[in-house]
């Protein structure tokens, strides 16, 4: 614990095994997709759960439910496939053995990552809404009711809106619509990424500020924007402590 007594919360890669010296390294989710087995990759998460357990590790950042179907995309390999009802399935039997060895599954990138303009990494997403609606979210969806406790956020933005930024997507579809209670974590940076990349706020703070209204509850992996950037904006009444509140 910190000089304020609350426990820190340890997070690990574990995508294809805990992203540690000596653990056993499983075949890639494309593989998985292969299988079409749930149940098998139910079984393989529950025993990189457990290896997680008996470090004190208490998240996972997994599984990937992006669906990609532009195989330009750099990070294909870590994704199960392009059939949204595939991903679906298999990614819901990932959380279902991570979760029951007592880890907190993020469930990642919420949501557009894998769609980007000329399949670059991290470029703008240029969807309809029923596309996103019948081939990006039905994943998540699925994850969710599977008993994933945490979400992690997309880097790109959607139709010129960066995700995490966006209330709609991180507060009205995900809490409002899913129903969804567990943290919302951003992926590494992106909070600072609304200033240094999107460009949406001039200041650091503001990008915390953005973030907390969009419904970030947790910056990973350090306290860029959330750390003095964010005392400075409550200290000076920018930020409303209720976002905080609501955050914590």
């Amino acid at each position: 614990a910190g000089r304020l007594g609350i426990p820190a919360m340890v997070h690990e890669e574990c995508l294809t095994g805990l992203e540690a010296w000596q653990a056993t390294v499983f075949p890639s989710p494309l593989c998985w997709g292969a299988s079409f087995d749930p149940g098998l990759v139910e079984r393989m998460s529950a025993h990189i759960g457990r290896t997680m357990r008996r470090l004190g590790v208490h998240q996972g950042l997994a599984p990937v439910l992006d669906v990609v179907r532009d195989l330009r995309w750099g990070r294909t390999e870590e994704t199960i496939g392009e059939d949204p009802y595939l991903v679906g399935l298999i990614g819901s039997g990932y959380v279902r053995g991570l979760e029951s060895a007592g880890i907190v599954a993020t469930l990642k990138h919420f949501a557009g990552y894998s769609a980007s303009r000329g399949a670059r990494n991290m470029a703008p997403v240029s969807i309809g809404p029923r596309e996103l609606a019948d081939v990006l979210l039905p994943p998540f969806e699925m994850a969710l009711r599977a008993g994933a406790r945490s979400v992690m956020n997309s880097y790109t933005d959607l139709d010129g809106v960066p995700v995490a930024a966006d209330a709609t997507l991180l507060t009205g579809l995900l809490r409002d619509g899913y129903g969804f209670t567990g943290t919302v974590v951003s992926d590494y940076f992106s909070v600072a990424f609304l200033h240094t990349l999107h460009g949406v706020a001039s200041s650091r703070t503001d990008a915390a500020q953005l973030a907390l209204q969009a419904g970030i509850d947790v910056e990973l992996p350090m306290v860029d924007c959330y750390g003095e950037p964010l005392r400075t904006g409550i200290e000076s009444g920018v930020i409303d402590m209720a976002l905080l509140d609501r955050a914590v």
